[in-house]
């Protein structure tokens, strides 16, 4: 038996748990050997996840074997079709259309694939500590874990599907995850808010995507990828309809990505559990709006479209340079972990869309060895990222989960007590922790390499990718000719450097310095489970360096090339040349290149870090040591902070601060928006509704109960009545046919 013909179990078997989990919650609430060894659902749902984590493997095995050995192609596996109907054509024939559900694999859903099972599975495992260790959650524990591996079911079955069909049912599957899982403490008012925000903002992107994918079947007469990715099925349709379409795909990205203008439910999402966080962060939901812009290169590419979509692609990068330059400045100033790392995916999504957008551009126009270039360094940054984003919401989560359980302790000891007295106490502020490095080592180490890999730095993980797509959106200005790709190459150029600050101001207000409370000073890394995934994704960060010399992002963006481990020697240094030193593919350096190389990695690394130092670096408490592998970054931190404190004062009680803390107003406008516009013209569709739609009906309604009361009046119920009536027609009837006559 093949992988393909068990891939289909994939998603299936996650969407099966659900019920099961549901059903056994139900029925064994409070069961001891339930939340024992079940974990309240949690055994089973990491289970799953752990055989779905080896049929993907097994599946992409033979997927980059194939292609190791030149016989690989993309696979398309129609699993079958299970609804047949019937459309008119434009010729009035009538014509069969089948639905079904087949699969297609190629370079990039093989990649998602391996990050959304990797990453789900290693979630499960975290959640098996963060979940079942806190009373708040007893006895509906198997509420999370039947949402979470139908959550992961709807990433699944999206990456796998062969059609734009059933690649929006699964986008709308995890949809309804989302608003489920960040509302699980329904009881609170700001994750019930948060949950009705997250689900009616990315609606409205939805709407968008849905219109986008009618034009589609209009135009093609199918969502197959195989039809409409073909280019003669392409140079057939409209351009302005391709166009229109695109845009309104685009749109429906930028709401699931939370990129500007429809970024506002992120940072409230984060009211769900912190498993949640890393999920939708990292594994399944904000990826999916990346996913959907790369699976329209095709169109793109597609020779009657040369020159057509530039100003689309263009789009694609602006509104990634926006959200990146915005999401980031934003961050600066908040001070709950998770939020910072929230607005961290925002802005590291949007590097992803502008390297998207170049690539868009850049094969729209003819440069095809430019695109593949900055479309595998955009999907490498996607798994670079994951990986890294994955990691830091669970190490946060590690915090947040520790800090709690000393507060507990402080407040109550060991005795029994209510969780809502913890919530004056805010475990998840930065202004109540400091000093950690040495009490929490495996998470400190663990978000330090995340941190870095976020920041660029040389050689670790997202350094790799994000160099390719800087260097990428500054080649499309090149190639622009002074146009408009400038503004979104600046921005991301800028944003390098606040990435370097804003990650460094998080780990130094958590790790250096002092204890800034009680609580902080309490704290013992104890928690089960939750190292397990921390150890193993800080491995996989570090081992960015092993990727990047399989030259794992040259075949994300090329189908045609292969993984070689012989070759990557050679392919490391051609990596490590064209990062540091700007080699050409002529092999001579790009002058300019150089210069946006070394001014990105001069920003990331060396500026951003040391102002963060000077104003949040500290040494530790007298007695504490962190480990080797972080200790000497807490010393340098502490020596920059006593030479060379700057007083930010100014800054931080500036407008510009209120306004970031305030995330710029844009809750407020929208708020506003809706008060001066939605709601009043809500207001005119009811009174419409009721007065005029209603009114018809009531009307009619009306004049038919009018008129049987009329009728029934007659109904004497006297057979006198009816005998002189019944003589009274007959004599009507002949008098009349007696006149026709």
């Amino acid at each position: 038996m093949e992988a393909n013909e068990l891939a289909i179990l994939i998603p299936v078997l996650p969407i099966l748990a659900m019920p099961v989990i549901l059903f056994l919650g139900q029925l064994f609430n409070g069961n001891a050997k339930w939340k024992g060894f079940w974990k309240e659902g949690g055994t089973i749902a990491t289970a799953v996840m752990a055989i779905v984590f080896l049929l993907s493997l097994w599946l992409i095995v033979g997927h980059v074997s194939a292609f190791s050995e030149g016989s690989g192609d993309d696979v398309v596996t129609d699993v079958g079709n299970w609804v047949s109907y019937q459309l008119f054509t434009e010729h009035g024939d009538m014509k069969v259309q089948e639905l079904g559900f087949g699969m297609q694999l190629d370079h990039v859903s093989v990649m998602l694939l391996f990050v959304a099972s990797f990453l789900c599975l290693l979630i499960s495992i975290f959640s098996l500590g963060y979940m079942n260790t806190d009373k708040i959650n007893e006895n509906r524990n198997h509420r999370f874990y039947a949402e979470f591996v139908l959550f992961c079911a709807g990433m699944f079955g999206m990456v796998l599907a062969d059609n734009f069909l059933w690649l929006f049912i699964f986008w709308e599957i995890m949809g309804l995850c989302s608003y489920l899982l960040i509302g699980f403490y329904y009881e609170r008012p700001s994750a019930s808010y948060a949950a009705k925000k997250a689900f009616l903002t990315t609606r409205v992107g939805d709407i968008f995507l849905f219109v986008g994918l009618l034009i589609m079947h209009a135009e093609f007469g199918s969502w197959d990828f195989a039809v409409v990715f073909n280019a003669a099925n392409i140079g057939a349709a409209d351009a302005g309809l391709i166009k229109a379409m695109l845009l309104l795909m685009f749109i429906g990205a930028v709401g699931k990505s939370a990129q500007f203008p429809l970024h506002v439910w992120l940072p409230d999402a984060m009211e769900g559990p912190t498993p949640v966080s890393a999920l939708i962060h990292a594994a399944t939901m904000v990826n999916a709006g990346l996913y959907l812009v790369a699976r329209m290169f095709p169109f793109f590419a597609a020779p009657a479209m040369a020159g057509e979509l530039g100003d689309v692609a263009l789009l694609i990068a602006m509104i990634g340079g926006i959200t990146a330059f915005m999401a980031a400045a934003i961050a600066f100033v908040q001070k709950d972990i998770k939020k910072v790392l929230a607005y961290s995916t925002m802005s590291q999504l949007a590097y992803i869309f502008t390297g998207l957008g170049a690539a868009l551009w850049f094969v729209n126009n003819g440069h095809d060895e430019l695109a593949f270039f900055a479309f595998g360094a955009s999907m490498f940054h996607l798994f670079n990222h994951a990986m890294a984003k994955g990691m830091l919401f669970m190490a946060s989560g590690s915090v947040i989960h520790e800090m709690h359980h000393a507060h507990h302790h402080l407040e109550h000891g060991d005795d029994e007590h209510d969780e809502d007295d913890d919530h004056h106490f805010d475990a998840q502020d930065m202004d109540n922790m400091g000093g950690l490095a040495s009490r929490m080592p495996i998470t400190a180490i663990a978000m330090a390499v995340g941190s870095a890999s976020i920041i660029g730095i040389p050689l670790i993980g997202g350094f790799w990718s994000k160099e390719g797509i800087v260097g990428s959106a500054w080649k499309a200005v090149m190639y622009d000719g002074g146009g408009l790709f400038i503004i979104p190459a600046i921005l991301v150029l800028l944003t390098a450097g606040m990435t370097g600050f804003y990650m460094s101001r998080m780990w130094f207000m958590t790790f250096a310095g002092k204890p800034k409370t009680e609580v902080a000073a309490n704290v013992e890394e104890t928690t089960p489970f939750i190292p397990i995934p921390l150890v193993t994704l800080t491995i996989m960060t570090l081992g960015g360096i092993l990727f990047a010399g399989l030259n794992f992002a040259g075949w994300l963006g090329e189908n045609s090339t292969h993984l070689s481990l012989s070759h990557a020697p050679s392919h490391l240094w051609h990596e490590i040349t064209h990062a540091f030193f700007a080699l050409g593919s002529d092999g001579h350096i790009d002058p300019f290149i150089l210069i946006i190389t070394w001014t990105t990695i001069l920003l990331s690394m060396v500026i951003g870090p040391f102002y963060a130092m000077s104003l949040y670096g500290g040494k530790l408490a007298k007695g504490q040591k962190a480990h080797w592998s972080i200790a000497w970054i807490v010393v340098l931190s502490g020596k920059i902070n006593s030479s060379y404190k700057f007083d930010n004062s100014i800054w931080a009680e500036s407008g510009l601060s209120t306004a970031l803390r305030n995330r710029l107003y844009f809750d407020q406008w929208y708020d506003a928006l809706m008060l001066k516009i939605v709601v009043p013209f809500s207001y005119a569709a009811a009174w419409f509704d009721r007065r005029i739609i209603d009114g018809v009906i009531k009307g009619i309604e009306a004049g038919s109960q009018e008129a049987s009361r009329n009728i029934r009046s007659l109904t004497t119920g006297s057979a006198r009545d009816y005998i002189m009536m019944a003589a009274l027609g007959t004599l009507a009837l002949f008098l009349l046919i007696w006149g026709v006559a």
